[in-house]
């Protein structure tokens, strides 16, 4: 270990006794004495770069009165270009900051962006008159602008200065004003117990493989699989470093007592809580086991070792930087372009990390390696029909190990640009080993895009044949109806066409339209009334274009006809004098009579020559004149009840158009009668009233 990392080491490990002091002492104590703990550590291991940090807080704070609409956005443009200036100091003639300052700087930038962020989102919340619950969700428990010696305390506070977590404003205040965190000491033994062992092994592997022996000059002589190999070691020693520093680092915290909710809060990894909670008041009344440290959680060793997904990797990595890149910089990229949009994430995550040639290279490779994975599973869906976590038998497992497998050694290949920094040196060990795990990304994507236009050709093929079957099914039942129609003859063809005519324009001789006078059947039938819909006035459901008083058994054929009963200007090719208006039942002959019955005129029926227009044969309505059996009925008459007149019945009301087995009985005359409401009742027992479910 060189002097950096103890330093560092001597850090974290000192900030845990403080953690203990602070966290029983009230907020003002855990406010300024932890702000004033920081600043020491800041001044004596940055000296006067720590004037660089303040002056990205005093310029963050400004921001935030002087563009309090804008101020998130104004805050991540302010801090990101401070640090471009940070880190330029020749260019300026200023001197080297060391590597400490370097490390404050990245955590209070983070900690300004986001700051700013969640006081634009608070000012904008009360503006819209967002209640309390939902702001608290919204900006992480932050419930007033905060003031200068807020913004200060928070930049400075001890827990986190150096090494992380991150932690937003929300975080820290809850841990300042709200009650001491639960029992710390055996949560703080379950946290750093293997940092000891995994330190160790990770000065033995250092040392054992060097990362700068990849730059000698007889590296490139060794065999392909050896200097492909080098990486593995490099990775391990790496990553077992950053292993126990950011786990004395939630030590730290821990014990403190900052970032402890309830569970039932759902904190996660630099955000805080996700659900609506409640303060406790005191730290008895949640259970000890009710507690977690979710909040502050920077790194998960076992799933970053043993997870199979690329993607998973880095979600459990430097988790709360993570949940800072999407929460800030991610969302704020192109949505309708994955791959530019991590693309877009990964070049500000390695904007803050610093100007290293090598770092960029290896972000800007990961959405390469983002795109390949999601490739790859949406190929094995499509294949398998089931996502690869739930497929089962030696198939799964041989995938899901491959999927593993190239995880690792893609971490491992991409470390490198970490470990090398400059982008030269990255760029000769990558080379050495032929970009390999450049190629294999890209050999997948290819792979999976074209197995997905392959299943898609084959859809269309299927598609395609199934439409021909059904076309060719479709000119089969056209020809035989056209076959049917030519051995049909000419006038049963005449008749099909003119009924699908009749379809089209209105007449329909299966569900009839009565118009006035009733039916004997349905005596409650009324203009445009429907057997089948009673409440439907003026169209039918089932062929709503039926025209206006067509009855199938006494048709007043309108224009369009009626297959039985034709309507022909110029007369019926079977009975060609045959005018408008004619019933097959009951005969109106216009002008040139009747072939059968030449005396027949208007208005005549051969049976009873004065029934007038509007007669049914199972119940006539006979006007003016006699008839044969009855000679002396007259207007208004029955033949059941020959001496009934205008008037004159036991029942007086009945009027001209009388049925006596459908009596109906004008509305403007007599308030409909509870019988009748009855009926209307059975007939329509569900009470839709003509609005029927079609």
């Amino acid at each position: 270990m060189n002097r950096e990392e103890l330093t560092y080491l001597g850090v974290l490990l000192g900030s845990i006794p403080v953690g203990f002091v602070l966290k029983d002492r009230g907020p003002r104590w855990r406010q300024f004495g932890g702000a004033a703990v920081g600043a020491g550590l800041a001044l004596l291991t940055c000296g006067p770069h720590l004037l660089h940090s303040l002056g990205t807080v005093l310029g963050t704070w400004a921001i935030l009165g002087c563009l309090p609409r804008h101020s998130g956005g104004a805050a991540l443009l302010w801090v990101f270009g401070y640090l471009l200036f940070f880190r330029t100091p020749r260019l300026w003639g200023l001197p080297e900051p060391p590597p400490y300052a370097n490390a404050l700087q990245l955590l209070v930038t983070l900690k300004m962006a986001s700051l700013a962020s969640d006081t634009q989102e608070l000012r904008e919340a009360e503006l819209k008159g967002v209640t309390s619950e939902e702001t608290r969700l919204l900006i992480g428990s932050l419930r007033r602008v905060p003031s200068l010696i807020d913004i200060l305390c928070y930049s400075y506070c001890y827990l986190g200065l150096l090494t992380g977590p991150f932690y937003r404003l929300g975080t820290y205040l809850d841990w300042v004003w709200g009650p001491p965190g639960p029992p710390a000491l055996r949560r703080l033994l379950s946290h750093v117990r293997w940092a000891p062992a995994l330190g160790l092994l990770g000065v033995l592997v250092g040392r054992a493989w060097p990362a700068r022996a990849v730059l000698e000059p007889g590296f490139d002589a060794r065999p392909w699989g050896a200097r492909l190999a080098q990486m593995v070691p490099v990775f391990l020693a790496l990553r077992l470093r950053l292993y126990v520093g950011w786990l004395c680092a939630e030590g730290g915290c821990v014990a403190a007592g900052l970032g402890a909710y309830p569970k039932t809060a759902r904190a996660k990894p630099g955000q805080g809580p996700t659900v609506p909670w409640e303060r406790p008041k005191t730290c008895a009344d949640v259970p000890a086991d009710q507690w977690d440290f979710e909040s502050i959680r920077t790194v998960d060793p076992w799933g970053t070792e043993v997870g199979r997904r690329f993607r998973g990797g880095l979600r459990r990595w430097n988790m709360t930087v993570q949940w800072w890149l999407a929460a800030y910089v991610h969302r704020r990229g192109p949505r309708n372009h994955p791959m530019l949009r991590n693309a877009w994430t990964m070049l500000a995550s390695a904007y803050w990390h610093g100007l290293h040639g090598g770092q960029y290279l290896s972000f800007l490779t990961v959405p390469l390696w983002l795109a390949a994975e999601a490739a790859a599973e949406g190929a094995l869906l499509g294949y398998f029909g089931v996502p690869l976590e739930n497929l089962g038998g030696w198939k799964g497992s041989a995938l899901r190990g491959a999927q593993w497998f190239l995880k690792m050694r893609a971490f491992e290949y991409l470390s490198m640009g970490f470990v090398l920094r400059e982008a030269a040196a990255t760029l000769r060990f990558w080379a050495s080993v032929h970009f390999c795990l450049h190629l294999v990304p890209l050999l997948i994507l290819l792979t999976a895009t074209a197995a997905g236009a392959g299943k898609g050709r084959e859809k269309g093929r299927g598609k395609g044949r199934e439409e021909g079957r059904e076309k060719g099914r479709e000119e089969g039942r056209e020809k035989g109806r056209e076959e049917r129609e030519g051995e049909g003859g000419a006038g049963d063809a005449q008749v099909r066409r003119r009924r699908e005519r009749c379809e089209g324009e209105g007449a329909d001789t299966g569900n009839s339209k009565i118009h006035e006078g009733g039916d004997p059947l349905n005596p409650k039938i009324d203009e445009g009334w429907d057997p089948l819909n009673p409440k439907i006035q003026g169209k039918n459901p089932l062929n709503p274009k039926i025209d206006e008083e067509w009855d199938p058994l006494k048709p007043k054929v309108h224009e369009g006809g009626d297959p039985l009963n034709l309507k022909n200007q110029g007369g019926n090719p079977l009975n060609p004098k045959i005018d408008e208006g004619w019933d097959l039942l009951n005969p109106r002959i216009q002008e040139g009579g009747d072939p059968i019955n030449p005396k027949i005129h208007k208005r005549e029926d051969p049976l009873n020559p004065k029934i007038d227009e509007g007669w049914d044969p199972l119940n006539p309505k006979i006007q003016k004149g006699e008839d044969p059996v009855n000679p002396k009925i007259h207007d208004g008459g029955d033949p059941m009840n020959p001496q009934i007149h205008e008037g004159g019945d036991l029942n007086p009301k009945i009027h001209e158009g009388w049925d006596p087995l459908n009596p109906k009985t004008e509305a403007r005359e007599e308030p409909p009668a509870p019988k009748s409401q009855e009926l209307r009742k059975r007939r329509d027992p569900e009470g839709w009233g003509g609005d029927e479910p079609q």
